[in-house]
């Protein structure tokens, strides 16, 4: 006799994780800077990587809208406000994306 159900389970495929350090600098290095919420603390955890590791400038939003820019040492403290994070300036200015912003075709 065939039973009508099955012990078998389908399960979904993976999809990219948003806060993974490879997506994440992928992501800021395309549009030069990328806002985190403040209650994100996964991608913040992949972020202080980063920045350890000079791939990333973090940047602390205070209550008044402007940034200021977080030492490594400080990044773990500063968990409960919303950030800004922004490319190295390897030639210049900070933030800048790679391609003046252009998709690749």
């Amino acid at each position: 006799m065939i039973e009508p159900e099955t012990n078998v389970v389908a399960f979904k495929p993976r999809s990219p994780v948003a806060h993974h350090p490879r997506s994440l600098m992928e992501r800021i290095y395309a549009a030069g800077s990328l806002s985190i919420r403040g209650d994100d603390r996964a991608t913040k955890m992949a972020a202080v990587m980063l920045q350890a590791l000079g791939f990333l400038v973090i940047e602390e939003i205070l209550a008044d809208g402007t940034p200021r820019r977080l030492e490594r040492r400080e990044a773990r403290q500063a968990m409960d406000r919303p950030w800004r994070l922004s490319k190295p300036a390897y030639s210049g200015t900070i933030g800048v994306p790679d391609g003046g912003g252009a998709l690749p075709v």
